[in-house]
């Protein structure tokens, strides 16, 4: 989930490496990060509607590795060149990453034998990876009569809500003839379904205007990209997943290209506007992803989903790009960073780690809207101060913008 909600950053940095060949995809990522791990889970908390608990364990886990990510990326860049090994040593990084969450289950139980002070005083329970499940009939359940599945968090990732009628408690064996868990399938597309082609009907105006904007961008994605929910196209999903990346890179390409002609002609920096505008669109899916699950109760999937992400955006979205520069495309090659506010952007994430997990232990372990309320501040004062090291207002740290001609 947090890597396919990735693909944007990976656009943006692929462009700013190939094309750009500037620190704004760099920048992006660092904004994005900010504005997933503090904006998004505080959007979360502030719409989740309910007051959702959160488990320990992922969040930590989590954490742990987002601040491994970032220590990764301030050694790599604190020279202002990324060469081949440095980039693959953050792709090793991300392979471990994926290692430690293989061995998940005794990862947690050894840690739950650890008298760690973030712990909460409850009692105990697996946080596993998350699974999928069908929510069965449940009178206490306001979504149960929708009969969709949804998300299943082993380890209270339902905010409290008691397992539906026939599934097996946490940790309890498999029933005989029941093979495990159930993992998600997509909903079947039914006949009801409205097409966003079809011209809307008794629409106002505004309504009107917003759909013959995005008629175009509509119309090309289904003339081009197979709907694997059908029968006659379930076995073309490689194909649809290169044509929506094809369409992803395309328009982040466009956002990019634009985004840097405003800020040249208003004399903002790139770095700048990666680190607001730049992010702010390439953390749309992450923001979507985690508000479609948190709005079922299911807060510790939409904040690992954040926060996770990070570290795919960090370790992938970076390493990758910067090993193909550095050892395909343009072998013993570096890649420069050219602006020396970035390293302390980077070093200033570690203390939003720390806010965050802090945050968190001293509301209880609670997604609420104070909580939300005090992430929403921190991102804007970090936001505000990483801005300015850009403009130098501390510092000559960002060198002066090259002429332009466009």
């Amino acid at each position: 989930m947090a890597a396919g909600s990735s693909a944007p950053e990976l656009a943006t940095v692929i462009i700013g490496v190939f094309f750009a060949k500037d620190d704004i995809g760099v920048s992006g990522v660092i904004g994005s990060a900010v504005f997933n791990i503090m904006f998004v889970i505080s959007v979360c908390a502030l719409c989740a509607g309910t007051v959702c608990t959160l488990n320990w364990f992922p969040l930590c886990r989590d954490c742990f590795w987002y601040a491994l990510s970032i220590l990764v990326m301030l050694f790599v860049i604190c020279n202002d060149l990324i060469s081949w090994f440095e980039s693959l040593f953050m792709l090793l990084v991300y392979v471990a990453y994926c290692v430690s969450l293989h061995y998940n289950d005794r990862v947690e139980k050894w840690a739950n034998t650890l008298p760690l002070p973030c712990k909460p005083a409850t009692p105990d329970e697996e946080a596993h990876l998350v699974t999928y499940r069908t929510l069965a009939e449940d009178p206490n359940n306001p979504n149960a009569q929708q009969q969709q599945q949804y998300p299943d968090m082993q380890g209270n990732g339902e905010g409290g809500q008691p397992p539906a009628p026939g599934a097996a408690a946490p940790g309890a064996p498999a029933a005989p003839g029941q093979a495990g868990p159930q993992y998600y399938k997509p909903k079947e597309p039914t006949g009801d379904e409205v097409s966003p082609l079809e011209r809307p009907v008794n629409a106002s105006q505004l309504e009107m205007a917003r759909w013959a904007a995005v008629y175009p961008i509509h119309y090309m994605c289904r003339l081009t990209t197979p709907d694997c929910r059908l029968e006659q196209y379930r076995r073309w999903y490689p194909f649809t997943f290169v044509i929506s990346m094809i369409w992803i890179s395309f328009y982040s390409y466009i956002m990019v290209w634009m985004i840097t002609i405003i800020g040249s002609t208003l004399y903002i920096p790139d770095t700048v506007m990666g680190l607001t505008f730049v992010a702010a669109g390439v953390s749309v899916p992450d923001a979507l992803s985690s508000l479609a699950v948190v709005k079922e109760g299911y807060g510790d999937m939409a904040v690992s989903n954040a926060v996770g992400s990070n570290v795919f955006d960090i370790l992938v979205c970076l390493g990758l790009p910067w090993f193909m520069q550095t050892a395909l495309i343009a072998p013993g090659s570096h890649v420069n960073v050219y602006s020396k506010g970035l390293t302390y952007s980077t070093l200033s994430l570690l203390s939003t780690v720390v806010f965050l997990v802090v945050a968190t232990h001293m509301n209880g372990w609670k997604l609420d809207k104070k909580y939300g309320v005090i992430l929403m501040l921190w991102y804007l004062f970090f936001i505000s101060f990483a801005s300015l090291y850009e403009l130098n207002v501390f510092g000559d740290l960002n060198p002066p913008e090259c002429e332009s001609y466009y």
